[in-house]
């Protein structure tokens, strides 16, 4: 195994001064931006480097979000598409109405929201509100008249959100230095979990590009690139004890682990530290690891109990649609539930392991309820077991997290000497018991440790992967498709989604003729070390057996994507021919005792059989296939 393959090299020292007289081949300032986008709260930093280093003091992280909204180091990853009341409210973050109904935890769903499929999303939506409009909905006045439910997709939310940081981000630079965003060389970073599927990665890429940290805004724009969150807090961390601790803390050839604890994911990451001097250069020892194991995941069972002790008709006033499990899926809490868990969320972090049974008023309408033996005048005490049991699965995931770290440490021969915590979850007084009380008990003879900072440690990490990118294996550089590919195929015939004006009968079966099927948009993600694929299965059925070649086209739009034609017939004039592929029919074979080949459909015996389309986009270029039964039938390159 090569300790080697996944260094990382951070060089140290401040970085040049603009202004020193006696420097040569002075640098042109860049302007870098770290992005941690998070399920529970988001950071944003930038710095301005004049060379390929920087000291992390000259780091800034961004806490000015504007009026109403407690100004921190992040901001909750919230919005809320009520309206704001005579208070003027930013609906986003902590400045939140009264009565809004709040979407939470919307980055978990951008990892699902394809597996959910469009029928279980609107089932979803219509179980929220009477209809599709969301504006008709706020004709009431209290918070009852308000859907729990926004009629956006996932991606659409998290774009909404993403356009508030920007703006605030944009005022910030601009304060700083009103031409930098103009004429600067810039690099964005973003953060994610270490289990992020393309579909996730492409989900955030599209809804950041929407938001505004694209090249219309950022006109000298050059990398927009992504870092697993641990793999930039193990960077600042590393850099932060190095340069503020010396080598009592971190000395080379040594090994250490780092876990991100965040509200929705926690990872997990391990280095050796190959040199701290005169540039730090840390080995990865394997591949990042995570499981959605956050903090919110103690709110779920919190829930899950008050909902026990409460019953269904009482938890209703609080969760209207009972939720609780919605941690991703289109979630949001009504201000009632929004109320309550302020107030367990203070609980949860300042219990530790002196604490003893907590006591909590229920928010309105539950104020004075009284439930004999369990509520009194909307007082409910919560038993330290039961405190404990809402945080045990986390913290038991967490510690089997880091022993498989451990695990492959040791396989090296060695053992890690410090154990690093960090995270919005890393604040917890009960989980860092836990973690320190279980190096003692499984005698790992580690040091556990926080450093400053801890919070924001993964979005200032960020920054210094952006400065000293040259350096940085693991970053994934991106792209964007520059326009969208579909074909033109029979579908099922449905009035919901087709013009009866395609309706048309074939075989015995209803169809909608000549739809487009949109396979690649304008704006997915390409990653520079992983190509993009998109299959799309379908059914050739044939009268009688034939040996002849058939062609399929495929066809390019420069439309946005919601102005992309769905009809063929009414849109051959917006439309390009790609690429023609020609199928041979003589490799298909139609065997009549394999189901599903040999089908009679009403009189008429059709030779059926199913195809698959696989588009494959590359960092500058384009391929399509056809294949059957696992066998590649023809390749060709698209025009791109």
């Amino acid at each position: 195994m090569d300790q080697h393959e996944n260094g990382i090299g951070t060089p140290s020292g401040d970085e040049v001064p603009l202004d020193n007289p006696n420097t040569q081949d002075v640098q042109e300032t860049r302007l870098i931006i770290g992005l941690d986008y998070g399920t529970t709260f988001t950071g944003v930093a930038y710095a301005t480097p004049s060379g390929a280093q920087i000291s992390l003091g000259k780091i800034d992280v961004i806490t000015d979000w504007g009026p109403k909204m407690d100004n921190h180091e992040k901001v909750p990853s919230v919005i809320s598409y009520s309206r704001s009341s005579e208070r003027n409210e930013q609906q986003w973050g902590s400045s939140l109405s009264p009565d809004a109904v709040a979407m939470v935890h919307t980055k978990l769903e951008l990892g699902i929201q394809n597996v959910l499929g469009e029928l279980d999303m609107t089932l979803q939506v219509l179980d929220g509100m009477n209809n599709l409009n969301f504006d008709t909905t706020f004709m009431g006045k209290g918070s009852q008249d308000l859907p729990p439910y926004s009629h956006k997709s996932p991606e659409e939310i998290v774009s909404d959100y993403l356009t508030k940081i920007f703006q605030w981000l944009e005022q910030e630079v601009e304060k700083f230095d009103t031409v930098l965003r103009k004429y600067t060389a810039t690099d964005i970073v973003v953060t994610i979990p270490t289990e992020w599927s393309y579909m996730a990665m492409n989900s955030t890429f599209r809804a950041l590009s929407k938001a505004g940290f694209n090249r219309r805004n950022f006109p000298m724009l050059e990398d927009v690139l992504f870092i697993t969150e641990p793999e930039a807090a193990a960077l600042y961390t590393a850099r932060h004890y190095r340069d503020s601790k010396g080598e009592d803390f971190l000395q080379e050839k040594q090994y250490f682990i780092l876990c991100d604890a965040g509200g929705g994911t926690v990872d997990v990451v391990s280095y050796r530290v190959r040199a701290l001097h005169p540039v730090l250069q840390l080995d990865q020892i394997g591949v990042p690891t995570g499981r959605k194991c956050g903090s919110i995941f103690i709110n779920q069972r919190f829930k899950e109990w008050i909902r026990w002790l409460l019953g269904d008709e009482a938890y209703r006033q609080l969760d209207p649609n009972l939720d609780i499990e919605r941690n991703a899926t289109h979630a949001s809490e009504t201000p009632a539930m929004r109320a309550l868990m302020k107030k367990f969320d203070a609980l949860k972090k300042n219990f530790n392991n002196e604490s003893r049974e907590v006591r909590l008023n229920l928010p309105p309408p539950l104020q004075n309820l009284v439930i004999p033996n369990k509520v009194d005048q909307g007082l409910i005490t919560i038993p330290r077991v039961a405190m404990e049991h809402f945080f045990d699965k986390c913290i038991n995931e967490i510690v089997q997290l880091i022993k498989r770290h451990i695990a492959r440490i040791e396989r090296y021969g060695s053992r890690p000497k410090n154990l690093f915590l960090v995270g919005g979850f890393g604040e917890s007084e009960y989980l860092q018991y836990h973690l320190e009380d279980t190096l003692v008990e499984q005698d790992w003879n580690m040091q556990f440790r926080r450093p400053d900072e801890s919070w924001t440690a993964v979005v200032r990490g960020a920054v210094v992967c952006g400065v000293e990118k040259a350096s940085i294996k693991n970053l994934r550089r991106t792209n964007a498709c520059r326009h969208s590919y579909a074909v033109c195929l029979d579908e099922l015939f449905s009035r919901m989604n087709h013009s009866e004006q395609d309706a048309t009968q074939l075989n015995g079966q209803n169809l909608a003729a000549s739809q487009l099927i949109w396979l690649l948009n304008k704006g997915d993600l390409i990653l520079s070390d992983q190509p993009c694929k998109e299959e799309r299965e379908f059914d050739l059925r044939l009268a009688k057996l034939r040996q002849d070649v058939i062609e399929l086209e495929i066809y390019r739009s420069t439309s946005e994507e919601k102005q992309r034609p769905t009809r063929f017939r009414n849109a051959r004039d917006e439309l390009e021919v790609a690429c023609t592929l020609k199928i041979d029919l003589s490799k298909l074979r139609f065997e009549s005792n394999r189901p599903g080949v040999l089908r009679k459909i009403g009189t008429t015996t059709v030779y059926q059989t199913t195809l698959k389309i696989v588009l494959e986009l590359f960092w500058d270029s384009l391929e399509a296939s056809i294949w059957w039964q696992d066998k590649e039938l023809t390749r060709s390159p698209v025009a791109y």
